[in-house]
């Protein structure tokens, strides 16, 4: 895994999946840092976004996540969020976007039990 210097973003592989894991709030000041770790994880593979540990997104955040959906649809991959119990379930359902992004109920409780823990490490 690849952590950043706040370590609320890391990356890894899991099967064949690119996995984005965030953690804390996401809004207009962390953008660009997110723009690039989401463009950093290409369109070679399909990626699950983990946001069972964010705790806010705006709408600057949540615009990554579309231009990241746009992108891997249009070179024939998908993108999935796994976001368990957070209020990021809330926020996907209220902006529509669990349709898109979200996973089925077996497809998210296959990934709980089996997707290896984040290691967060401190600075």
């Amino acid at each position: 895994m690849h952590g950043d210097e706040e370590q609320d973003l890391l990356t890894s592989t899991y099967e064949d999946l690119s996995v984005v894991t965030l953690r804390g709030e996401w809004d207009v000041a962390s953008r660009e840092r997110l723009r690039s770790a989401l463009h950093a994880v290409g369109t070679e593979r399909d990626v699950l976004v983990d946001l069972r540990q964010a705790s806010f997104f705006d709408s600057t955040a949540l615009a990554e996540l579309i231009a990241l959906y746009k992108r891997l649809n249009n070179a024939g991959r998908r993108v999935e969020a796994l976001v368990g119990e957070s209020n990021m379930r809330r926020l996907l359902e209220l902006t529509s976007l669990d349709g898109l992004l979200g996973v089925s109920p077996e497809r998210a409780r296959y990934l709980t039990e089996r997707l290896p823990p984040p290691v967060w490490t401190r600075p």
